[in-house]
């Protein structure tokens, strides 16, 4: 079995913790992210280690990654809200704040717009292109890590991680 570790970074509210227990098939309703999580996904022929960190803004998700996670990640899964451009451009400041600390700590990066049904209600849908192409993104992914099915939220895993 091929082992891996991912991280899902984002401001605070986009639905990361959402997204990682949905990956897990946990039916808790997720709370404030207070302190670091690792949680285990198996997929396939993959043994995924979930990074979740806490924080509500860009300086403080970066300053807690680069003090919690010393060392590469196979996967940086970077997450915004569709109907929020903010949390877009916080992308962007926490992928600085790593690079201004020294750290690249990730091999492969995908960029998630969450909360399509939402988006898809209010009639507002913030692309992320010119973000992804900044941050070096592979791919984007725009899901609702509350309603997609699940083939669809581990998409951004299963077609990035060989």
């Amino acid at each position: 079995m091929k082992r891996y570790s991912a991280a899902v970074l984002g401001v605070g509210g986009v639905g990361k913790t959402t997204y990682i227990y949905r990956l897990l098939g946990l039916s808790l309703r997720p709370r404030t992210t207070l302190r670091p999580g690792l949680y285990r996904l198996y997929l396939n022929d993959r043994e995924i280690d979930l990074v979740d960190v806490p924080g509500q803004a860009a300086l403080e998700v970066a300053r807690n990654f680069a003090r919690t996670w010393t060392f590469y990640v196979d996967l940086m899964i970077y997450m915004y809200d569709l109907t929020d451009q903010a949390t877009l451009y916080a992308i962007a400041e926490i992928h600085s704040a790593l690079l201004d600390r020294g750290i690249q700590p990730y091999k492969n990066v995908v960029l998630v717009g969450n909360k399509r049904d939402l988006a898809e209600e209010l009639g507002i849908f913030i692309e992320g292109d010119e973000i992804a192409t900044a941050i070096g993104a592979q791919k984007i992914y725009y899901i609702s890590a509350l309603k997609d099915h699940i083939s669809a939220l581990y998409k951004p895993v299963e077609e990035v991680l060989p």
